[in-house]
């Protein structure tokens, strides 16, 4: 039986239209507790004591084991698998059938190179059409070779790119401030944040919060807009919160619970545009008509240059304590959050989730042996990802998400959802192999793709009081 699984590489800039919310990752509109494709909730998959799938070869053995529940009358298993974003398998197999509806999947390591997998499986229930899944797990994952990308100048460049902000006065300007109580941010969090009422009430320091809109200005005559909350009744200055936001142009929500949790915590709308506009367009350079040459003629330069201006901003302010500012955001706001704290050096820590547009070597490899005829399975021949030589690869070069993290010395916390296929763990797994951080930590997300985890943030949270020694948190105060 042939398994097939279309994947959507995102090597190119993209809509984000999944919803995402929380600490790293804050979208205008109603919470939705269904989860992100391709995630199949009649599967589920586990391994007997590596709950994260993150296997090594010293503990493994000559085979991993994984096993499958399915929430249907199943009646065989058929499994397949890839290398991470590959369609073409390079192995296969039946499942062992169990007595509770479930599978044991045995897979030789002997093949295995250090890297991310794709099991994909079709489970027959008796009906017209299996149901199918998929499971990504990692093999020595530390050992996995990344193609160095970096050109030889990318320091320099940056350092020149960020001059441009020299002779830009922030011209800060704010608009009148609402206060909102614990139970109107509750309801403000489902409605328009994306969010749960209250998923982490122990981490409440405030039960009080204000918000209002502020801008500043940026590179090339544009203004940026965001909303600024923060404690309400607190004496200051308090730690600070960049909260960067996911791909595409859209509305940005109040950060209420990020106040809430003790913050003053400033999410932009980091195109230029309005933070509650009724409609939005997408701006040119965007995901058409782009430029890569010269390399700093591509859209995100300026992108990249109003999050350091977002830093400035905030640093400017007499009510941040500016040894404690940290980044935070998921996919593009990852991305954004790795690059902040590259170009700014005085970043505290960086929270960056599911972070998007990396290692593209890898991506542009998997999307060009998906298309060969016949596909190439990334197994035999060629087997580690060529540099391309083109314009594109060439200025995309300076925009890596992976290139940016050796110049990241703050402290990290990192996740990546094992089967996402927009920013895949090949890449977020690349920048946190070459973060230069002395503490670094990465969560693996199994099951879940583009998507949120209410205790990742739970831990972050606590994981940012400890970083920037914050009081403890189970003592709020100004209740």
């Amino acid at each position: 039986m042939k398994l097939r699984s279309t994947i959507t590489l995102f090597c190119c800039l993209c809509f984000i239209t999944t919803v995402l919310n929380a600490m790293e990752m804050n979208l205008a509109g109603k919470f939705d507790p269904k989860p992100s494709p391709p995630h199949e909730a009649l599967l589920q998959f586990w391994s007997e004591g590596n709950d994260d799938l993150i296997f090594t070869k010293a503990k493994s053995g000559d085979a991993i084991t994984l096993r499958c529940r399915a929430g249907v009358r199943a009646v065989s298993l058929k499994w397949t698998l890839a290398r991470n974003l590959f369609e073409q398998p390079f192995s296969s197999g039946p499942g062992v059938a169990r007595p509770e509806n479930g599978f044991v999947i045995t897979i030789p390591t002997a093949r295995l190179m250090p890297g991310l997998y794709d099991l994909r499986v079709a489970v027959d229930c008796g009906a017209e059409k299996p149901v199918v899944g998929i499971c990504t797990f990692g093999f020595d994952v530390d050992k996995m070779h990344i193609t160095d990308s970096r050109p030889a100048d990318f320091s320099e460049f940056w350092k020149r790119q960020i001059r441009a902000l020299d002779n830009v006065s922030l011209d800060a300007k704010a608009e009148s401030v609402r206060t909102f109580s614990s139970a109107e941010i509750n309801a403000y969090n489902a409605a328009h944040a994306s969010l749960p009422p209250d998923y982490d009430p122990e981490g409440h320091r405030f039960e009080a919060v204000e918000a209002g809109k502020v801008s500043f200005a940026s590179v090339d005559g544009v203004r940026i807009h965001g909303w600024l909350a923060k404690p309400k009744g607190g004496a200051g200055p308090f730690p600070a919160m960049l909260v960067l936001p996911g791909a595409g142009f859209a509305a940005r929500p109040m950060p209420l619970e990020h106040a809430r949790h003790g913050f003053l915590a400033l999410d932009i709308q980091v195109h230029g545009q309005p933070v509650d506009a009724e409609k939005y367009s997408e701006l040119p350079g965007y995901s058409r008509d782009k430029k890569y040459e010269p390399a700093e003629a591509f859209y995100y330069r300026n992108i990249y240059l109003n999050v350091v201006q977002a830093l400035r901003y905030l640093r400017s302010r007499s009510d941040v304590d500016k040894s404690r500012i940290v980044v935070v955001g998921g996919s593009q706001g990852g991305r954004l959050s790795i690059v902040a704290a590259a170009l700014d050096g005085e970043v505290a820590a960086a929270v960056p989730a599911i972070a998007h547009f990396a290692n593209l070597p890898y991506l542009d490899w998997a999307r060009d042996c998906n298309a060969a005829a016949p596909r190439l399975d990334g197994m035999s021949g060629m087997i580690n990802p060529p540099l391309a030589g083109t314009p594109a690869a060439r200025c995309l070069a300076y925009y890596d998400t992976m290139n940016f993290a050796p110049d990241v010395r703050c402290p990290v916390m990192m996740n990546a959802g094992l089967i996402d296929a927009v920013s895949p763990a090949t890449g977020v797994y690349a920048i946190y192999a070459r973060l230069a951080a002395s503490e670094k930590r990465i969560v693996a997300l199994p099951g879940i793709a583009h998507d949120w985890s209410a205790e990742f943030d739970r831990r972050a949270w606590r994981w940012l009081d400890r970083v920037l020694k914050i009081s403890n948190p189970e003592t709020p105060h100004n209740k």
